[in-house]
C-alpha cells in the first residue's frame, strides 16, 4: 500500500506546476526556451532549439533573434524570461540582437532594457521601428552600464538631434562601437543579406 501511495505522489508531483518551476530553476535558460516557443514563429523555434542545446554549466549565452516578426507582446515574453534567468543567477547574456523586427518599437525596447543584466555587451536593434524616445532610453542606458561596448541601430527613425547625441556618446565613450544610421546603401544591402 505504501508503494502505491508513493508512486501516486511521485506522479502527482511530476505533473504539478511546482515540478515545472523546479525544472526551470535548475536550468534557467529554459525560461527563454519556453518564451520563444510560445511566440510560435519558425525563427523563434530555431532560436529556442539552439538555446535548449546549451549545457547547464555554461556561464554565458547570446540571444540573436532577427527577422522573427516580433512585436511588443513577444518582446515582453522575452524580457520576462531574461529577467528570470538573471534573477536565478543563470548564464550571463552577452549579445542581444533583435534586429529586423519592425514592430518592437520603443515600448518593446524599454521592456528589454529594463530586463537585461549588466553583463550585456552588445545590443542590436536594427530596423526595429525605434524613434527618438527609444534612442534616448538607449543613450541613458549606455551611460549607466559600463559593459556595453557595441550598439547597432541602423534603419530606425532618429532625428538629426538624436544623431548628434549618439555622436556625443561616442566622444564620451571612445571605445564604444555605435552605428545609428546606414553608412551606405551597399553596407545596408550586405547586412540585410548576411545577418538573418
Amino acid at each position: 500500500m505504501l508503494k502505491i501511495y508513493t508512486l501516486m505522489l511521485i506522479y502527482l508531483f511530476s505533473c504539478s506546476p511546482f515540478a515545472n518551476e523546479n525544472i526551470l530553476k535548475n536550468d534557467p535558460l529554459k525560461y527563454l526556451v519556453k518564451a520563444l516557443n510560445e511566440i510560435n514563429h519558425p525563427k523563434a523555434f530555431d532560436v529556442a532549439s539552439n538555446l535548449g542545446k546549451i549545457k547547464k554549466n555554461r556561464n554565458n549565452y547570446d540571444l540573436i533573434i532577427r527577422k522573427a516578426e516580433l512585436d511588443v507582446h513577444d518582446t515582453k515574453k522575452i524580457a520576462d524570461a531574461i529577467y528570470q534567468i538573471d534573477r536565478l543567477k543563470g548564464p550571463d547574456l552577452i549579445t542581444l540582437s533583435m534586429s529586423f523586427n519592425q514592430n518592437i518599437k520603443d515600448e518593446g525596447l524599454n521592456l528589454i532594457l529594463d530586463a537585461i543584466p549588466d553583463s550585456t555587451e552588445v545590443l542590436a536593434f536594427v530596423e526595429c521601428g525605434l524613434t527618438d524616445k527609444g534612442a534616448l532610453k538607449i543613450i541613458d542606458y549606455v551611460y549607466k552600464h559600463k559593459n556595453i561596448n557595441q550598439i547597432y541601430l541602423e534603419g530606425n527613425y532618429f532625428s538629426k538631434e538624436i544623431q548628434n547625441k549618439f555622436y556625443k556618446l561616442k566622444l564620451d565613450k571612445p571605445d564604444l562601437i555605435i552605428i545609428s544610421q546606414w553608412p551606405s546603401q551597399s553596407f545596408k544591402d550586405m547586412v540585410k543579406k548576411n545577418y538573418n
